[in-house]
């Protein structure tokens, strides 16, 4: 499993690596999508934000601008071009109480319990091995509030022709693999819900992000109150 998670980080990290900071116009974040739908939703519902693996730190921006209520939110991701690009892109952007750091499953043992009330996790649980998943979705239940939100957003569902079609390559249960790097923990939507079944699903919706494929799935869970 460490080879399977430092091969990832390596990956993830060259892919963010030519990515340049930016000033975004905040006028220019407008609702173009599901996605930006539902991140709205937790902008305007939740003061403590986590992003959990939040790459470029898209999401986090974009319930901050969109919605109007996050006071704070946290980005937490292993890639350290990622963070940079998130970290410095918000400050061109002088987009005030988001804080970006690189971290990684271990890293969510470190904040308190129910320390947030809106939790992001954007096509991360997966594309890592189920065991750092399942560590995280533990973390996860701790840490979100009573009455908190959760917002998961997985990539599609693949079934054996798009499986061939992508030359994807098992590597183990639901797991596979493109030259040698995890790219799918393959789930059908209804397994993904089981496995957050303390939490009530809300919401749900699809996105489209590659021209000719299925629809990613966005799926929003409120915690009960105690």
């Amino acid at each position: 499993m460490q080879n399977i998670s430092r091969t990832l980080i390596d990956f993830w990290d060259q892919y963010f690596k030519e990515v340049a900071p930016m000033k975004i116009n905040k006028d220019d974040v407008k609702i173009e999508s599901k996605l930006d739908e539902e991140l709205k939703f937790i902008g305007d519902h939740a003061k403590e934000v986590l992003d959990i693996g939040c790459g470029l730190g898209t999401c986090l921006m974009t319930a901050k601008l969109l919605g109007d209520k996050i006071i704070h939110g946290i980005g937490i991701d292993p890639s350290e071009n990622a963070i940079r690009f998130a970290s410095e892109t918000t400050k061109l952007s002088m987009i005030e109480g988001l804080s970006f750091t690189k971290g990684d499953h271990q890293t969510l043992a470190t904040y308190p319990d129910h320390a947030f009330d809106g939790i992001i996790s954007s096509n991360t649980l997966d594309v890592i091995p189920t065991e750092i998943s399942d560590q995280m979705i533990k973390e996860i239940y701790r840490l979100l509030q009573p009455g908190g939100y959760f917002l998961l957003k997985i990539n599609f569902y693949l079934d054996q022709t798009l499986i061939e079609k992508l030359k994807m390559e098992p590597i183990g249960h639901d797991m596979y693999q493109i030259n040698g790097v995890l790219r799918a923990v393959n789930r059908t939507t209804e397994a993904w819900i089981h496995k957050f079944s303390g939490l009530t699903l809300i919401r749900q919706a699809g996105y489209k992000r590659a021209p000719h494929m299925p629809d990613d799935r966005i799926l929003v869970f409120s915690k009960p109150l105690l």
